[in-house]
C-alpha cells in the first residue's frame, strides 16, 4: 500500500479520535480526573512501600549484635571465638567509657540526662558486624543463641524484634499495595469502558454508515482504542505530577524519602495506558463488525 494511503488513514484515525473526544469532552475530562485520583492513590502506596523497603534494607545493613561481657571476661579470647562464628564480618570491643561517650553523642542536647545518673551504668560490650544475608530475624536469633552460650557473655542484644516488626510492616504494605492495584485497575478499566461505550453509543448511526460504505475494522475501532489509551495516559501523567508534589511536601518533613522519578513515571504512564486500552477494547464488544 502506498505511503500516502497510510498517511491518510493515520490522519483520518487521529481526526476521528479528536472528534470523539470533543463530542464527549466533559465526560472525558471527568473520567480522566477520577482515573488520576485512583492512580495517585496507587502511586502513593507504591512510594510508601519503596521507602519501607529502603528502611528495612538499611536497617539490615547497619545492624550490629551487642554482646555484653562481664568485667573480668577475656575480651581478646571472646572476640576470636565470636569472629569464627559463621556470618560474622568483624568484631570490636567497646569499653564502658566508650559506650557512655556514644550515648552522649546520640542524645545530643539531652545528654544532660546521662550526667544526672551520677555513675556509668553501661557495661562493656563486643559489637559484632554481620556479613550480608545474615541480618534476617531468624539468622539473628541463631546468632544471639550462639554468642550467648560463650563464657563471659552476660547478655546479647541485636534489635531483632524491631527488625521483625519492620519486616511485618513491609509485608503488610506489599499486601495492601497489591489489593489497591487490583481495585484501582478494575476502577480505571470500568471508567474507560463507560466513557468509550458512551462515545460508541453517540456515534452508533455513524458507525453503521461507515461499515456500509466499506470502512475497515481498524478504521472503525482504532479511534476508540486511542481515546481510551489517551485517557489512561493523561490520568497516569496527572497522577505522577500529584505524587511528585506530595513527595516534595513529604521531603520537608521526612529525611530524604525514596522517589525514583523515572521508574514511578514509567509505572504511571504504562499502567494508565494499558488499563485505558483494555477498557476501550472491552467497550468495543458493542461493535459487531
Amino acid at each position: 500500500m502506498p505511503a500516502a494511503s497510510y498517511e491518510m488513514k493515520a490522519s483520518y484515525i487521529l481526526q476521528e479520535t479528536g472528534r470523539s473526544i470533543g463530542r464527549n469532552r466533559t465526560a472525558f475530562i471527568l473520567a480522566t480526573s477520577v482515573q488520576a485520583v485512583c492512580l495517585t492513590l496507587l502511586t502513593i502506596f507504591l512510594v510508601v512501600t519503596l521507602n519501607i523497603g529502603a528502611v528495612a534494607r538499611s536497617a539490615g545493613r547497619n545492624i550490629e549484635l551487642h554482646a555484653f561481657v562481664a568485667p573480668d571476661a577475656d575480651v581478646q579470647s571472646l572476640q576470636g571465638r565470636i569472629g569464627r562464628i559463621s556470618g560474622v564480618a568483624s568484631t570490636r570491643f567497646v569499653s564502658k567509657e566508650q559506650a557512655l561517650a556514644e550515648l552522649r553523642t546520640e542524645l545530643g542536647e539531652d545528654a544532660g540526662i546521662v550526667e544526672a545518673l551520677g555513675t556509668n551504668p553501661l557495661p562493656p560490650s563486643i559489637r559484632v558486624s554481620l556479613l550480608p544475608g545474615h541480618a534476617s530475624p531468624p539468622a539473628l536469633a541463631d546468632m544471639e543463641k550462639k554468642v550467648g552460650l560463650l563464657p563471659g557473655v552476660t547478655e546479647v542484644w541485636s534489635g531483632r524484634e524491631s527488625l521483625s516488626r519492620l519486616d511485618r510492616v513491609l509485608k503488610t504494605a506489599i499486601g495492601l499495595g497489591i489489593a489497591v492495584l487490583v481495585i484501582v485497575s478494575l476502577s480505571v478499566v470500568f471508567i474507560v469502558f463507560q466513557t468509550v461505550d458512551s462515545s460508541i453509543i453517540t456515534r452508533s448511526r455513524e458507525i453503521e454508515i461507515m461499515e456500509l460504505v466499506g470502512a475497515t475494522r481498524a478504521m472503525v475501532r482504532v479511534p476508540f482504542m486511542l481515546e481510551g489509551t489517551l485517557q489512561g495516559l493523561l490520568g497516569g501523567t496527572v497522577a505522577f505530577l500529584l505524587a511528585l508534589v506530595l513527595y516534595r511536601v513529604a521531603g520537608l518533613v521526612l529525611p530524604a524519602p525514596v522517589f525514583p522519578l523515572g521508574s514511578v513515571l514509567a509505572f504511571d504512564l504504562v499502567l494508565g495506558s494499558l488499563l485505558g486500552l483494555l477498557g476501550s477494547v472491552i467497550a468495543l464488544n458493542r461493535i459487531r463488525s
